[in-house]
């Protein structure tokens, strides 16, 4: 399976993506900054490359726990995305007071300068993550050509796929966040994603 925590910058994505697979078997944990953009500032022909790693660890027994700018519609317009045995989708957020203060402690990439857009996204995160029907343009602005974005254009709100788990962490100590991801993996793992290959999500 692939389990997604997306997130704007300095939702803590990296950090709890790693220190989760430490904590639980059959789980590898990654970030998309540890591919090289195929090109230049686009992620998404990059997030098609992990599904690619999602399904060869599949076939291992082992889940993918992937950190990422992207959000759930991207992942599902991905080619391969339906070959996946399931997507558990995550939306790690914060409070912009806490990102500002996050992302200038750590230094800023001159290639991703602090303003408007960098908390716009993050709202944008928030409101994709509840209503699918939200300002999908944005999405399509980012895709290429193999993105298949009428699998879930005309989903609405409310419909059971479109089920994100939603976690403000702005005032937790990070173990309790590391509980957190790690508890709803394994609820997960116990009952069923509502992105299963075998209830042909896509249709």
């Amino acid at each position: 399976m692939l389990y997604l925590i997306s997130g704007a910058s300095a939702s803590g994505k990296k950090t709890i993506a790693r220190a989760v697979a430490e904590r639980l078997p059959n789980l590898s944990g990654h970030h998309d900054g540890e591919k090289a953009s195929l090109t230049g500032n686009n992620r998404v022909p990059n997030l098609e490359r992990w599904v690619e790693d999602a399904l060869a660890l599949e076939r291992d027994g082992i889940d993918l726990l992937l950190g990422t700018q992207s959000p759930l519609g991207e992942i599902l317009a991905s080619p391969q995305a339906i070959e996946l045995a399931g997507i558990a989708p995550c939306l790690l957020d914060c409070h912009d007071f806490t990102r500002r203060r996050r992302l200038v402690a750590r230094g800023l990439d001159p290639r991703w300068p602090m303003g408007m857009d960098t908390f716009c996204w993050a709202v944008f995160h928030r409101l994709h993550a509840r209503d699918p029907q939200w300002e999908q343009r944005v999405l399509h602005g980012y895709g290429h050509d193999g993105s298949i974005w009428g699998r879930w254009g005309d989903w609405q709100h409310g419909d059971p796929r479109w089920k994100v788990f939603i976690h403000d962490h702005t005032h937790e100590q990070l173990k309790t966040t590391i509980e957190t991801v790690a508890s709803c993996i394994e609820s997960t793992r116990a009952g069923r994603a509502p992105l299963m290959k075998e209830d042909e999500w896509w249709l």
